[in-house]
Protein backbone atom coordinates (compact mmCIF):
# COMPACT_ATOMS: atom_id res chain seq x y z
CA UNK A 1 0.00 0.00 0.00
CA UNK A 2 1.01 3.61 -0.42
CA UNK A 3 1.79 5.17 2.48
CA UNK A 4 2.49 8.91 0.90
CA UNK A 5 -1.56 9.07 0.38
CA UNK A 6 -4.76 7.26 1.50
CA UNK A 7 -8.54 7.67 1.67
CA UNK A 8 -10.26 7.99 4.87
CA UNK A 9 -13.82 6.26 4.85
CA UNK A 10 -15.92 7.76 7.65
CA UNK A 11 -17.90 4.45 9.23
CA UNK A 12 -20.93 6.68 10.80
CA UNK A 13 -21.52 8.45 7.66
CA UNK A 14 -21.81 4.97 5.86
CA UNK A 15 -24.13 4.07 8.42
CA UNK A 16 -25.86 7.10 8.50
CA UNK A 17 -26.57 6.97 4.63
CA UNK A 18 -27.99 3.04 4.77
CA UNK A 19 -30.41 3.85 7.73
CA UNK A 20 -31.86 6.68 4.83
CA UNK A 21 -32.06 4.34 2.66
CA UNK A 22 -33.78 2.24 5.14
CA UNK A 23 -36.55 4.60 6.20
CA UNK A 24 -37.68 4.84 2.67
CA UNK A 25 -37.88 1.31 2.06
CA UNK A 26 -39.30 0.69 5.46
CA UNK A 27 -39.45 -3.14 5.15
CA UNK A 28 -41.57 -2.51 2.16
CA UNK A 29 -38.65 -4.83 -0.34
CA UNK A 30 -35.49 -6.38 0.06
CA UNK A 31 -32.13 -4.78 0.19
CA UNK A 32 -29.47 -5.89 -2.35
CA UNK A 33 -26.83 -3.55 -1.29
CA UNK A 34 -24.40 -2.70 -4.71
CA UNK A 35 -20.65 -2.36 -3.53
CA UNK A 36 -19.56 -3.15 -7.45
CA UNK A 37 -15.79 -1.37 -8.55
CA UNK A 38 -14.43 -1.64 -5.10
CA UNK A 39 -17.73 -0.21 -3.20
CA UNK A 40 -17.48 3.08 -5.46
CA UNK A 41 -13.87 3.41 -4.70
CA UNK A 42 -14.49 3.19 -0.78
CA UNK A 43 -13.14 -0.44 -0.23
CA UNK A 44 -15.26 -3.40 -1.27
CA UNK A 45 -14.56 -5.90 1.64
CA UNK A 46 -14.59 -3.43 4.33
CA UNK A 47 -18.02 -1.61 3.19
CA UNK A 48 -19.39 -4.97 3.18
CA UNK A 49 -18.47 -5.93 6.58
CA UNK A 50 -20.03 -2.52 7.64
CA UNK A 51 -22.99 -3.29 6.05
CA UNK A 52 -23.59 -6.93 7.05
CA UNK A 53 -22.75 -5.94 10.72
CA UNK A 54 -25.65 -3.62 10.57
CA UNK A 55 -28.60 -5.90 8.50
CA UNK A 56 -27.43 -6.23 5.13
CA UNK A 57 -27.88 -9.73 3.97
CA UNK A 58 -27.47 -9.52 0.17
CA UNK A 59 -24.44 -7.48 -2.00
CA UNK A 60 -24.36 -7.22 -5.91
CA UNK A 61 -21.06 -7.00 -7.87
CA UNK A 62 -20.57 -6.70 -11.64
CA UNK A 63 -17.74 -10.15 -11.64
CA UNK A 64 -17.28 -12.95 -10.04
CA UNK A 65 -13.93 -11.92 -9.24
CA UNK A 66 -15.12 -8.87 -7.26
CA UNK A 67 -17.40 -11.56 -5.17
CA UNK A 68 -14.43 -13.77 -4.97
CA UNK A 69 -12.83 -11.07 -3.02
CA UNK A 70 -15.70 -10.63 -1.13
CA UNK A 71 -15.41 -14.39 -0.33
CA UNK A 72 -11.71 -14.22 0.69
CA UNK A 73 -12.42 -11.22 3.09
CA UNK A 74 -15.15 -13.72 4.97
CA UNK A 75 -18.14 -11.94 4.15
CA UNK A 76 -20.99 -15.22 4.02
CA UNK A 77 -24.07 -13.29 3.24
CA UNK A 78 -25.74 -13.57 -0.44
CA UNK A 79 -23.57 -12.08 -3.16
CA UNK A 80 -25.19 -12.04 -6.83
CA UNK A 81 -22.71 -11.50 -10.30
CA UNK A 82 -24.39 -9.71 -12.52
CA UNK A 83 -21.84 -10.52 -15.10
CA UNK A 84 -22.19 -14.00 -17.07
CA UNK A 85 -19.33 -15.90 -16.37
CA UNK A 86 -16.92 -17.06 -20.07
CA UNK A 87 -15.59 -20.09 -18.81
CA UNK A 88 -15.47 -23.74 -17.00
CA UNK A 89 -12.61 -22.62 -14.67
CA UNK A 90 -14.84 -19.05 -13.58
CA UNK A 91 -18.07 -21.45 -13.04
CA UNK A 92 -16.20 -23.61 -10.79
CA UNK A 93 -14.94 -21.24 -8.65
CA UNK A 94 -18.25 -19.57 -8.34
CA UNK A 95 -20.11 -22.53 -7.59
CA UNK A 96 -17.64 -23.72 -4.78
CA UNK A 97 -17.60 -20.08 -3.83
CA UNK A 98 -21.60 -20.38 -3.19
CA UNK A 99 -21.86 -17.41 -5.76
CA UNK A 100 -25.48 -16.46 -6.78
CA UNK A 101 -25.12 -16.11 -10.73
CA UNK A 102 -26.76 -14.82 -13.41
CA UNK A 103 -28.39 -16.54 -16.78
CA UNK A 104 -28.35 -13.53 -19.41
CA UNK A 105 -28.87 -16.77 -22.34
CA UNK A 106 -29.27 -20.45 -22.75
CA UNK A 107 -25.40 -20.51 -22.94
CA UNK A 108 -25.14 -19.55 -19.55
CA UNK A 109 -27.62 -22.25 -18.97
CA UNK A 110 -25.64 -24.89 -20.08
CA UNK A 111 -22.37 -23.57 -18.73
CA UNK A 112 -23.64 -23.93 -15.12
CA UNK A 113 -25.61 -27.06 -15.47
CA UNK A 114 -22.50 -28.75 -16.92
CA UNK A 115 -20.21 -27.64 -14.14
CA UNK A 116 -23.22 -28.12 -11.80
CA UNK A 117 -23.67 -31.45 -12.47
CA UNK A 118 -19.78 -32.82 -12.38
CA UNK A 119 -19.89 -30.77 -8.89
CA UNK A 120 -23.60 -32.68 -7.68
CA UNK A 121 -24.30 -29.07 -6.30
CA UNK A 122 -27.63 -27.02 -6.67
CA UNK A 123 -26.65 -23.48 -8.06
CA UNK A 124 -29.04 -20.18 -7.56
CA UNK A 125 -29.17 -17.92 -9.98
CA UNK A 126 -31.23 -15.17 -11.14
CA UNK A 127 -32.20 -14.61 -14.82
CA UNK A 128 -31.50 -11.48 -16.41
CA UNK A 129 -33.75 -9.41 -18.90
CA UNK A 130 -32.97 -7.09 -21.24
CA UNK A 131 -35.81 -4.22 -21.56
CA UNK A 132 -33.57 -1.65 -23.43
CA UNK A 133 -30.08 -0.82 -22.20
CA UNK A 134 -28.50 -3.15 -24.97
CA UNK A 135 -25.93 -4.96 -23.00
CA UNK A 136 -26.86 -8.48 -22.18
CA UNK A 137 -29.79 -10.22 -21.23
CA UNK A 138 -32.98 -11.78 -22.56
CA UNK A 139 -36.39 -11.47 -24.30
CA UNK A 140 -39.50 -13.03 -22.88
CA UNK A 141 -39.56 -15.89 -25.70
CA UNK A 142 -35.58 -16.81 -24.31
CA UNK A 143 -36.78 -16.35 -20.93
CA UNK A 144 -39.58 -18.79 -20.80
CA UNK A 145 -37.06 -21.21 -22.92
CA UNK A 146 -34.71 -21.33 -20.46
CA UNK A 147 -36.60 -21.62 -17.60
CA UNK A 148 -38.54 -25.06 -19.57
CA UNK A 149 -34.99 -26.22 -19.59
CA UNK A 150 -34.10 -25.36 -16.04
CA UNK A 151 -36.83 -26.94 -14.59
CA UNK A 152 -36.44 -30.38 -16.11
CA UNK A 153 -32.87 -30.18 -14.63
CA UNK A 154 -32.93 -29.89 -10.72
CA UNK A 155 -29.32 -28.48 -10.87
CA UNK A 156 -30.26 -24.98 -10.64
CA UNK A 157 -32.30 -22.91 -8.86
CA UNK A 158 -34.17 -19.85 -10.04
CA UNK A 159 -34.02 -17.39 -7.19
CA UNK A 160 -34.63 -14.18 -8.55
CA UNK A 161 -35.41 -12.22 -11.92
CA UNK A 162 -34.49 -8.79 -12.57
CA UNK A 163 -33.39 -5.81 -15.47
CA UNK A 164 -31.63 -3.10 -15.77
CA UNK A 165 -32.52 0.79 -16.06
CA UNK A 166 -31.29 2.60 -19.51
CA UNK A 167 -32.44 5.86 -18.86
CA UNK A 168 -33.17 7.16 -15.34
CA UNK A 169 -33.95 10.47 -15.91
CA UNK A 170 -36.80 9.91 -18.17
CA UNK A 171 -39.67 8.24 -16.70
CA UNK A 172 -41.38 7.72 -19.32
CA UNK A 173 -38.66 4.98 -20.49
CA UNK A 174 -37.94 3.62 -17.54
CA UNK A 175 -42.48 3.22 -17.37
CA UNK A 176 -41.63 1.41 -20.88
CA UNK A 177 -38.88 -0.68 -19.28
CA UNK A 178 -40.58 -1.82 -16.20
CA UNK A 179 -43.72 -2.66 -18.09
CA UNK A 180 -41.67 -4.71 -20.45
CA UNK A 181 -40.33 -6.25 -17.38
CA UNK A 182 -43.35 -7.02 -15.92
CA UNK A 183 -44.60 -8.83 -19.02
CA UNK A 184 -42.06 -11.36 -19.10
CA UNK A 185 -42.67 -11.96 -15.26
CA UNK A 186 -46.41 -12.12 -15.64
CA UNK A 187 -45.76 -14.79 -18.27
CA UNK A 188 -43.26 -16.80 -16.49
CA UNK A 189 -46.25 -16.92 -13.91
CA UNK A 190 -48.85 -18.04 -15.99
CA UNK A 191 -46.42 -20.85 -16.74
CA UNK A 192 -46.34 -22.02 -13.64
CA UNK A 193 -42.80 -21.21 -12.71
CA UNK A 194 -41.95 -19.51 -9.28
CA UNK A 195 -39.09 -17.13 -8.74
CA UNK A 196 -38.70 -15.67 -5.29
CA UNK A 197 -37.11 -12.41 -5.87
CA UNK A 198 -38.16 -9.60 -8.63
CA UNK A 199 -35.54 -6.43 -8.95
CA UNK A 200 -36.34 -3.90 -11.05
CA UNK A 201 -35.51 -0.56 -9.23
CA UNK A 202 -31.74 1.13 -8.79
CA UNK A 203 -31.03 4.25 -6.73
CA UNK A 204 -32.61 6.43 -9.27
CA UNK A 205 -35.95 4.54 -9.60
CA UNK A 206 -35.61 3.65 -5.89
CA UNK A 207 -36.16 7.43 -5.01
CA UNK A 208 -38.88 7.65 -7.65
CA UNK A 209 -41.29 4.96 -7.85
CA UNK A 210 -41.95 3.13 -5.10
CA UNK A 211 -44.43 1.04 -7.10
CA UNK A 212 -41.68 -0.30 -9.11
CA UNK A 213 -39.65 -2.01 -5.84
CA UNK A 214 -41.55 -4.99 -6.11
CA UNK A 215 -39.81 -7.24 -3.42
CA UNK A 216 -36.41 -6.48 -3.85
CA UNK A 217 -34.28 -3.11 -4.86
CA UNK A 218 -31.01 -2.52 -6.24
CA UNK A 219 -28.87 0.43 -4.29
CA UNK A 220 -25.30 1.46 -4.44
CA UNK A 221 -25.10 4.92 -5.01
CA UNK A 222 -27.39 6.17 -2.20
CA UNK A 223 -25.32 4.08 -0.19
CA UNK A 224 -22.15 5.89 -0.99
CA UNK A 225 -23.50 8.65 -0.37
CA UNK A 226 -24.47 10.69 -3.49
CA UNK A 227 -27.71 10.95 -5.57
CA UNK A 228 -27.77 9.55 -8.99
CA UNK A 229 -27.54 11.89 -11.77
CA UNK A 230 -30.91 13.90 -12.50
CA UNK A 231 -33.69 15.70 -10.52
CA UNK A 232 -35.57 13.19 -8.45
CA UNK A 233 -39.18 13.78 -5.70
CA UNK A 234 -37.25 12.32 -2.97
CA UNK A 235 -33.99 13.46 -1.89
CA UNK A 236 -32.09 11.67 1.33
CA UNK A 237 -29.98 13.34 4.07
CA UNK A 238 -27.10 11.49 2.94
CA UNK A 239 -22.99 12.31 4.18
CA UNK A 240 -20.28 11.33 1.57
CA UNK A 241 -17.67 8.86 3.86
CA UNK A 242 -14.86 9.26 1.52
CA UNK A 243 -11.85 11.85 1.66
CA UNK A 244 -8.71 11.44 -0.44
CA UNK A 245 -5.49 12.99 1.54
CA UNK A 246 -1.56 13.35 1.13
CA UNK A 247 0.90 15.51 2.35
CA UNK A 248 2.85 18.45 1.36
CA UNK A 249 6.63 16.91 0.35
CA UNK A 250 8.19 20.02 -0.79
CA UNK A 251 7.88 23.91 -0.32
CA UNK A 252 9.36 26.45 -2.06
CA UNK A 253 8.90 30.08 -2.79
CA UNK A 254 8.85 31.19 -6.40
CA UNK A 255 9.24 34.77 -7.96
CA UNK A 256 6.24 36.52 -10.58
CA UNK A 257 6.61 35.07 -13.80
CA UNK A 258 7.70 31.90 -12.82
CA UNK A 259 6.23 28.94 -14.74
CA UNK A 260 5.08 25.85 -13.10
CA UNK A 261 5.18 22.58 -14.87
CA UNK A 262 5.49 20.64 -17.75
CA UNK A 263 4.73 23.05 -21.38
CA UNK A 264 4.97 26.11 -18.79
CA UNK A 265 1.24 25.47 -18.83
CA UNK A 266 1.10 28.09 -16.32
CA UNK A 267 2.93 31.50 -14.90
CA UNK A 268 2.61 33.04 -11.69
CA UNK A 269 0.23 36.55 -11.39
CA UNK A 270 2.67 37.34 -8.26
CA UNK A 271 5.21 35.74 -6.07
CA UNK A 272 3.91 32.36 -4.33
CA UNK A 273 4.54 29.52 -2.24
CA UNK A 274 4.39 26.25 -4.73
CA UNK A 275 3.53 23.30 -2.89
CA UNK A 276 4.26 19.58 -4.13
CA UNK A 277 1.73 17.37 -3.49
CA UNK A 278 2.68 13.57 -4.25
CA UNK A 279 -0.48 12.83 -6.38
CA UNK A 280 -0.72 12.88 -9.89
CA UNK A 281 -3.37 11.64 -12.46
CA UNK A 282 -2.02 8.05 -12.39
CA UNK A 283 -4.05 8.07 -9.18
CA UNK A 284 -6.93 9.82 -10.43
CA UNK A 285 -6.40 13.47 -9.91
CA UNK A 286 -7.41 15.77 -12.82
CA UNK A 287 -9.02 12.44 -14.86
CA UNK A 288 -12.76 13.15 -16.01
CA UNK A 289 -15.21 10.12 -17.32
CA UNK A 290 -14.85 10.85 -21.49
CA UNK A 291 -18.40 9.08 -22.17
CA UNK A 292 -20.03 11.16 -25.28
CA UNK A 293 -22.37 13.76 -24.21
CA UNK A 294 -25.53 12.70 -24.27
CA UNK A 295 -27.11 15.66 -26.33
CA UNK A 296 -25.84 19.14 -27.09
CA UNK A 297 -26.65 21.01 -24.34
CA UNK A 298 -24.42 18.51 -22.16
CA UNK A 299 -21.69 18.57 -25.26
CA UNK A 300 -21.67 22.46 -24.93
CA UNK A 301 -21.53 22.06 -20.90
CA UNK A 302 -18.22 20.10 -21.35
CA UNK A 303 -16.68 22.60 -24.05
CA UNK A 304 -17.43 25.42 -21.50
CA UNK A 305 -15.96 23.90 -18.91
CA UNK A 306 -12.73 23.07 -21.06
CA UNK A 307 -12.63 26.79 -22.65
CA UNK A 308 -13.33 28.15 -18.68
CA UNK A 309 -10.87 25.76 -17.20
CA UNK A 310 -8.09 26.69 -19.41
CA UNK A 311 -8.42 30.52 -19.41
CA UNK A 312 -8.14 29.60 -15.41
CA UNK A 313 -11.75 31.04 -14.24
CA UNK A 314 -11.78 30.19 -10.15
CA UNK A 315 -14.68 28.36 -10.73
CA UNK A 316 -12.96 25.48 -12.85
CA UNK A 317 -9.95 24.86 -11.37
CA UNK A 318 -8.78 22.22 -9.11
CA UNK A 319 -8.44 22.87 -5.94
CA UNK A 320 -7.02 21.23 -2.58
CA UNK A 321 -7.76 22.28 1.03
CA UNK A 322 -5.18 22.75 3.37
CA UNK A 323 -6.25 23.43 7.27
CA UNK A 324 -9.64 24.53 6.01
CA UNK A 325 -8.90 26.36 2.99
CA UNK A 326 -8.73 25.83 -0.83
CA UNK A 327 -5.75 26.20 -2.46
CA UNK A 328 -5.34 26.37 -6.36
CA UNK A 329 -3.76 23.36 -8.32
CA UNK A 330 -1.22 25.11 -11.08
CA UNK A 331 0.32 23.88 -14.55
CA UNK A 332 -0.55 20.54 -16.02
CA UNK A 333 -0.92 17.58 -13.16
CA UNK A 334 2.13 15.36 -13.33
CA UNK A 335 1.80 11.47 -13.53
CA UNK A 336 2.67 11.13 -9.61
CA UNK A 337 2.77 14.66 -8.38
CA UNK A 338 0.85 18.05 -8.55
CA UNK A 339 1.32 21.83 -7.70
CA UNK A 340 -0.48 23.93 -6.13
CA UNK A 341 -0.06 27.38 -5.32
CA UNK A 342 -0.28 29.07 -2.04
CA UNK A 343 -0.26 33.03 -1.53
CA UNK A 344 3.22 34.37 0.17
CA UNK A 345 3.19 34.34 4.10
CA UNK A 346 0.70 31.83 4.72
CA UNK A 347 1.61 29.72 7.33
CA UNK A 348 2.01 26.22 5.27
CA UNK A 349 4.60 24.08 6.34
CA UNK A 350 6.14 20.28 4.52
CA UNK A 351 4.23 17.36 6.05
CA UNK A 352 0.97 19.42 5.88
CA UNK A 353 -2.05 17.59 5.55
CA UNK A 354 -3.96 17.86 2.47
CA UNK A 355 -7.21 16.68 0.92
CA UNK A 356 -7.53 16.60 -2.94
CA UNK A 357 -10.36 16.17 -5.47
CA UNK A 358 -9.65 12.65 -6.68
CA UNK A 359 -12.48 11.27 -7.88
CA UNK A 360 -13.76 7.79 -5.32
CA UNK A 361 -14.32 5.31 -8.40
CA UNK A 362 -11.30 6.83 -9.92
CA UNK A 363 -8.28 6.33 -7.25
CA UNK A 364 -6.51 3.45 -7.07
CA UNK A 365 -7.36 0.54 -5.26
CA UNK A 366 -3.27 0.43 -4.44
CA UNK A 367 -4.26 3.53 -2.26
CA UNK A 368 -4.95 2.61 1.53
CA UNK A 369 -8.52 2.58 2.49
CA UNK A 370 -8.42 4.24 6.72
CA UNK A 371 -11.49 3.55 8.37
CA UNK A 372 -12.36 6.46 11.07
CA UNK A 373 -15.17 6.21 13.49
CA UNK A 374 -15.30 8.75 16.35
CA UNK A 375 -12.03 10.31 15.39
CA UNK A 376 -10.12 6.84 15.68
CA UNK A 377 -8.64 5.36 12.70
CA UNK A 378 -7.85 2.13 11.76
CA UNK A 379 -9.25 -1.63 10.32
CA UNK A 380 -12.63 -2.85 10.41
CA UNK A 381 -12.98 -5.66 12.97
CA UNK A 382 -16.03 -7.84 14.49
CA UNK A 383 -16.80 -7.77 17.74
CA UNK A 384 -19.89 -9.93 19.48
CA UNK A 385 -21.03 -6.82 21.41
CA UNK A 386 -21.13 -4.02 19.28
CA UNK A 387 -21.25 -5.85 16.14
CA UNK A 388 -18.17 -4.03 14.79
CA UNK A 389 -15.54 -1.81 15.81
CA UNK A 390 -11.99 -0.03 14.14
CA UNK A 391 -9.10 -1.09 15.53
CA UNK A 392 -6.19 0.78 15.83
CA UNK A 393 -3.97 1.04 12.99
Amino acid sequence: MLRDKWIEVDVDAVKKNLQEVKTLLDNKARLIAVVKANAYGHGAEDIARILFQNGVEFFAVSFYYEALQLRKAGIRANILVFSPLVSEEEALESIKNQLTLTIASDNDRQLLERVGAALKTQIRVHLKIDTGLGRFGMNQEEALLVCKDIYQNEQLFIEGIYTHIADPTSPDYTLKQFQQFMQVVNCLDQEKFVIPVKHFANSAVFLSFPNMYLNAVRIGTLLSGQHPVGNYPTHLQLQDPYKFKSRIISLRTLEKGSSLGYYRTYKLKRAAQIAVIPVGFNDGLALEVANRPVGLVDMLKKLAKIVLGFFNVPRFNLYVTIKDKEYPIRGKVFMQMALVEIPYGVDINVGDEVELPVRKTLASRNVARIYVQDGQAGKIAYDEVTNYIVDEA
